[in-house]
């Protein structure tokens, strides 16, 4: 009996932690995503209104964003280089990122195929549609963290009690 309880224990603590795993990539897609958002709202001006170098403008506007922080930094240095092309560089960036899936790539990566390549009105343009883009991907991966996100570990949080129910 002693041991059908001990396994027990170890069950639910098993179907807790794949619990809390299910759930994982879904905050933290949110949490991406919104640090992107803020970082679109930080480069605008930093781009349009004091004119700073782009490779300049991305380690500043990347600045106290966790996710992004050191990734910006690192976009910033290779941008430094008049031998880095930026649209790899950026798509790179996005690749390494761990938050981001499918729609949310294309959409971001557009954003870096125009950036740098013309004046400020036009960069504008672009960060105002980057910027409503990220914003309706940030309300679709809440609306999949709160419905998938707390169904997916519900289940398997459920598996795990049925499975102690049938060994006790």
């Amino acid at each position: 009996m002693v041991l059908h309880v001990m396994a027990s224990g170890l069950i639910l603590a098993a179907a807790l932690g794949l619990a809390r795993r299910a759930a994982h990539p879904y905050e933290v897609r949110v949490r991406t995503l919104e640090e992107w958002q803020r970082f679109l709202r930080h480069l605008m001006p930093l781009i349009e209104w004091k004119r700073v170098a782009l490779a300049q403008a991305v380690s500043e506007a990347g600045r106290g964003l966790p996710h992004l922080e050191r990734a910006m930094e690192r976009l910033g240095e290779e941008l430094r280089d008049p031998d880095t092309e930026l649209h790899a560089a950026w798509n790179g960036l996005l690749a390494s990122l761990p938050g981001l899936w499918g729609e949310d790539q294309p959409v971001l990566s557009e954003l870096g195929r125009v950036l740098g390549t013309s004046d400020a009105d036009h960069q504008h343009n672009h960060l105002e549609a980057a910027v409503r883009d990220v914003g309706r991907l940030v309300e679709e991966a809440r609306r999949a963290r709160s419905r998938d996100g707390r169904m997916l570990p519900a289940l398997v949080s459920a598996v795990g009690m049925m499975v102690v129910i049938l060994m006790l």
